[in-house]
């Protein structure tokens, strides 16, 4: 029986729907509006986040849990506080929404220690006076939690996933009840927040236990809560899988619109009513800094940021233009500032969205390159750009890939997609694989794949010896030459096709280069050695490098590597310095971090968004390739 295949939508599809057919429109909020409801977001998230200075557990002492005015105090001077004093100019004339987060904040404070305070009754947390903690809590309250649900109807021509994130999910004390919190600042409209109710209790479903009824809770001036029972939401359920049949287009007589996480037709998106008002105001914080410039085109929606496009006025320099990134930042009230770069002859001005979105690996794999089945494909995805092109790094031309960026950045996950990509696309008669993994975290699903070199396909230095590996793979690189010399072949290629004999590229990937080389002086200069005769001469034997590192400094990227390495792959870094580092110009430090990169083989730098690989995906992508292994 042939398998549906599955659609992918996000949360804040179905919920923009359902209050569109619920004709409330949340609409798009001012500028100011959406810079206040973040600061309460973050203030939230600080408060429930263990690992955050303005944590609860260490702030409010066993005797002192009802007392919520100390908690939003330490909420005001700890975030609040250094968030407005920072945006001071964009808010002076915003007077009443700052009072509605104040108000909003100390709602929130008393609610939270409402449920702290009826969970310690129940002795379901318990405080600990000498490590001044709590313990008892993680099952109780969870910030920016994940979910996931899979919705199919009769009719259907195809399976949705609907995969989404709850500001809080918490378990009510005492029971098997969950509660989702909304965190937001206007009123609740009745029949909108019974669909939303019943689109988390579905996804709650999936990955809970029974979550029996369930909560909606809003802040503003007051704390609205409202409970929703189990034949509530029963009665709404049909209508509910109905409306996310018609969010991604599957039910029958539907023409159905591109998938939100499938590239190519979905990005760029069509320019949202936000969007374009947005490139309103971007416009005018420009103007406010004497640099008078002309939007161009619309918006380009990609899933991490949308592209502005704009000239600037006669008399005004590009590099004016380029340099007012930081003004914009505050203006706007970003989190980070945006990238203003040229593509193509323009100017472009990229800014975060607030609802991104992630490119999963399996939407992108119909668009990998096909390969011929003697040689197999030489193309390592790079990453997808906004028109939603796939972009590939082609190791036969672009010869080895260093790639940089800090934890979190995406790095290893960047590592894991390109080959996924390459074995997706190869037989292991056509490619081996080398991959050291210091971390031995990072290439756990594929230890013992028919696509890893032999003896030392899998490497976990300092237990495997990367320098005698690396030996290996130069006698290799020469036994090659002199196989190509008596067959007249000048490359790997060109050998297979005059001979027909089998000979696979290899590909050795390194997930942390500056790791091997930092342990002794003797060992990096050995490693430096075998890393630069690959770089200069392996390219035509059909053996490559893909190095990677989180501290791209001039101690690890030396002139001589990235001399050989053309191929530049940058993540979000820490500095411009590094950002130079690995492409020789600033920009990287910029970056969003997950997966958001650019990437450079010699001309003007893309910005892409990597696709992600999660553990699921690994299994199924690195079980299929073991099970068609030869």
């Amino acid at each position: 029986m042939k398998r549906l295949e599955v659609v992918h939508v996000s949360v804040g599809q179905v919920r923009q729907r359902i209050f569109e057919e619920a004709r409330t429109g949340e609409g798009r909020l001012s500028e100011r509006g959406a810079i206040v409801g973040r600061i309460f977001h973050r203030a939230a998230y600080a408060l429930i986040d263990s690992q955050s200075p303005v944590c609860w557990r260490k702030v409010m002492p066993a005797d002192e849990l009802a007392r919520w005015d100390r908690l939003s105090r330490h909420a005001y001077l700890k975030v609040i506080g250094p968030e407005l004093e920072q945006r001071r100019g964009l808010l002076d004339s915003a007077s009443e929404g700052v009072l509605t987060l104040w108000k909003a904040v100390q709602e929130f404070c008393r609610w939270l220690c409402g449920i702290l305070g009826e969970a310690s009754a129940k002795g379901l947390i318990f405080y600990d006076p000498r490590k001044e903690t709590w313990t008892g809590t993680e099952g109780l309250i969870r910030s920016e939690e994940e979910l996931a649900g899979e919705f199919h109807e009769r009719g259907w021509r195809a399976r949705v996933l609907v995969t989404g994130r709850a500001d809080l999910v918490l378990r009510a004390p005492g029971n098997s009840t969950w509660c989702v919190v909304e965190l937001k600042l206007g009123p609740g409209f009745p029949e909108a927040d019974l669909a939303q109710a019943c689109l988390y209790h579905e996804l709650l479903a999936s990955c809970e236990p029974p979550p029996g009824s369930l909560a909606l809770v809003r802040f503003g001036e007051a704390t609205e809560e409202t409970v929703f029972s189990v034949g509530q939401l029963a009665d709404a359920r049909a209508a509910l899988r109905a409306l996310v049949g018609r969010v991604a287009g599957v039910a029958g007589g539907v023409t159905p619109p591109p998938p939100p996480s499938i590239p190519g037709a979905c990005w760029p998106r069509r320019a949202r009513r936000r969007d374009r008002e947005t490139a309103q105001e971007l416009k005018a914080a420009f103007e406010e800094f004497n640099t008078t410039v002309r939007l161009v085109g619309e918006p380009l929606v990609g899933p991490a940021f949308v592209r502005y496009f704009i000239e600037p006025a006669r008399r005004v320099s590009v590099k004016q233009v380029l340099n007012q990134a930081p003004n914009v930042q505050v203006r706007l009230g970003l989190a980070r500032p945006p990238l203003i770069h040229l593509e193509a002859g323009r100017v472009a001005v990229d800014i975060e969205r607030p609802d991104r979105e992630t490119v999963p690996f399996s939407q992108v794999e119909r668009m990998l390159p096909h390969a011929d089945p003697r040689t197999g494909s030489a193309s390592v995805l790079a990453g997808i750009d906004i028109e939603g092109k796939p972009q590939f790094a082609n190791l036969t031309e672009n010869t080895h890939i260093l790639v940089g960026g800090v934890t979190g950045s995406g790095k290893s996950e960047w590592l894991r997609c390109g080959i996924a990509s390459l074995v997706a696309t190869n037989t292991p008669k056509t490619l081996r694989l080398m991959l050291i993994d210091p971390k031995r975290n990072a290439f756990l699903d594929l230890n013992g794949s028919p696509f890893l070199r032999e003896p030392n396909g899998l490497l976990h230095p300092p237990d495997d010896d990367v320098i005698a590996a690396l030996h290996e793979l130069i006698e290799e690189m020469e036994r090659r030459y002199r196989l190509f010399e008596k067959a007249r072949a000048d490359h790997l290629s060109g050998y297979v096709t005059k001979t027909g004999e089998p000979l696979p590229r290899i590909v050795c990937v390194c997930d942390e280069y500056a790791d091997l080389i930092m342990a002794s002086r003797k060992s990096r200069e050995e490693l430096e050695t075998a890393v630069m005769r690959l770089g200069q001469k392996a390219r035509a034997a059909g053996i490559h490098l893909i190095l990677a590192t989180q501290r791209p400094s001039r101690t690890v990227v030396t002139g001589v590597l990235k001399a050989n390495m053309p191929c530049r792959v940058a993540l979000r870094v820490a500095e411009a310095l590094e950002s130079r580092i690995i492409l020789d110009r600033k920009g990287a430090e910029n970056l969003l971090g997950w997966g958001d990169l650019l990437f450079s083989t010699g001309a003007e730098p893309l910005r892409l968004q990597s696709p992600y690989l999660d553990e699921q995906e690994r299994r199924r992508v690195f079980a299929a390739v073991a099970s068609r292994g030869e």
